[in-house]
């Protein structure tokens, strides 16, 4: 159960098929015997600018949790993202963050690598920038979702924006993975003493990233035929 944009929480009150969570949802959930959900509290959702966190939107987020284990249903905390920013077609950090990473210049295998082989996996729909999609833009410079759901999401995490991004909270520049530890300890303060929060997901489904082609063959190579063993 992830809602993706604001308010970033389901509709608690009228019942609707694709965003409610209210009684009604509630007492089907409990009569088609499920005790478990997994609930979206996503990093954009709880630091509204920069080291400013939404304690009542969390508390919010609390609230419901207690209803859904009054009704014998347990939740589990997942840091949702989908290619980490609304900026390139995704969700998950604060769009703050990931403008500010992408004004300062991106790259996909290796900046070297792409200078040189760039317009290559750009013909074959690799690395190819958001901005390239031809999306139009809302007001606050994001591509329109609308736009956006006319491509496979899973396309965009190729982009040198979703590459770069995640390559920066991997190896914490400018304390980028600091900046991800501390909404999750705001998260922790509302909910990790909740009775029925089972675990908390730290990130949805993360994409690796590298910053030359040799390292991303010294990553791959010694794994090559057992990635059935990690999730990557």
């Amino acid at each position: 159960m992830v809602y993706k944009v604001a308010p970033y929480i389901p509709d608690v009150d009228t019942f609707d098929s694709q965003n409610s969570l209210n009684d009604k949802d509630i007492q089907d959930l409990k009569n088609w015997g499920m005790n478990l959900v997994r609930l979206g509290v996503m990093w954009e959702a709880v630091e509204r600018a920069p080291g400013v966190y939404n304690y009542t939107y969390l508390n919010e987020v609390n609230t419901l949790i207690n209803k859904l284990g009054d009704a014998g249903i347990y939740t589990l905390i997942d840091a949702h993202q989908d290619v980490m920013a609304r900026a390139i077609c995704g969700e998950g950090m604060p769009n703050f963050y990931a403008k500010e990473i992408i004004a300062n210049g991106t790259y996909c295998i290796g900046e070297n690598f792409d200078y040189m082989f760039g317009s290559i996996m750009e013909h074959y729909g690799f690395c190819k920038s958001i901005d390239d999609y031809g999306f139009r833009k809302d007001e606050d410079g994001n591509p329109v979702i609308e736009d956006c759901q006319t491509v496979q999401f899973f396309q965009y995490y190729t982009s040198p924006e979703s590459w770069t991004i995640f390559r920066e909270l991997w190896t914490n520049k400018n304390g980028l993975q600091d900046k991800y530890v501390a909404y999750w300890e705001a998260v922790a303060t509302v909910l990790a003493k909740n009775p029925y929060v089972i675990g908390f997901d730290p990130t949805n489904e993360p994409l690796p990233s590298w910053t030359s082609v040799s390292n991303m063959l010294w990553t791959i190579l010694p794994n090559y035929g057992n990635f059935d063993k990690y999730d990557l």
